[in-house]
């Protein structure tokens, strides 16, 4: 089956899956849920609209670079969440700083092709987990026909650093085997419905295709 390659880099992307109003986590790497969400905002695909065909697209992610967790402390002011009086709540909200991922969705070709499409002309503006976490590189690499560990593992790398390239790349790959699960997998937009999925963490290779950049840090 064919892969749809996605670049996601920002200085700040956030990746919940199980946040509270006053503490919002970010996993370590993108979740099928915000992956999806961006593919809905390209499409121009409205929140009442069914998101089965996307859900379905099995999930890679290639970690070209580990980000740096971080938090930011948050006072929201006049808060109605109770009835009666107006409150200041305290929040805590995380977020990973400086990283970059290389995402795979493997699946039918005439939807990846669709989806490609629309990632090149997004209809909607494209953020990575938080609005104001807008992308810093395009997001579009394109469809591959190759399955989703090959695609990842083959596509090409760029290193932006002084230090020497990794030997190896951490792979976070959508399993039935998984231990690890995660509830990210959108069911309801409205309803705010998420299912279960199972990864399992692998390593790569850096691939021979490989772009240094010695002089940015």
């Amino acid at each position: 089956m064919p892969t749809l390659l996605l670049r996601l880099r920002s200085p700040m992307m956030s990746w919940g899956d199980h946040s509270q109003f006053g503490h919002r986590d970010s996993r370590r790497e993108p979740t099928k849920s915000a992956v999806i969400g961006l593919l809905c905002a390209a499409l121009g695909r409205p929140r009442w609209e069914p998101v089965h065909d996307l859900a379905a697209l099995k999930m890679g992610v290639r970690v070209n670079k580990e980000g740096v967790l971080q938090r930011d402390y948050h006072t929201v002011q006049d808060n109605m969440r109770d009835k009666n009086k107006a409150n200041t709540t305290l929040s805590d909200r995380y977020y990973v700083a400086d990283a970059d991922y290389l995402v795979g969705l493997e699946g039918d070709a005439e939807l990846l092709t669709q989806l490609d499409a629309a990632l090149q002309a997004p209809h909607w503006h494209l953020y990575l987990g938080r609005k104001s976490f807008i992308p810093s590189h395009p997001i579009r690499v394109g469809v591959v026909d190759l399955p989703l560990r090959q695609a990842l593992a083959q596509a090409p790398y760029e290193h932006r650093s002084r230090k020497k390239p990794p030997q190896q790349l951490r792979l976070v790959l959508e399993a039935p085997d998984g231990t690890d699960i995660r509830q990210d997998v959108p069911l309801d937009w409205q309803r705010r419905s998420f299912g279960r999925r199972t990864v399992k963490t692998d390593y790569c290779s850096l691939p021979e295709d490989v772009c240094t950049f010695p002089n940015l840090s």
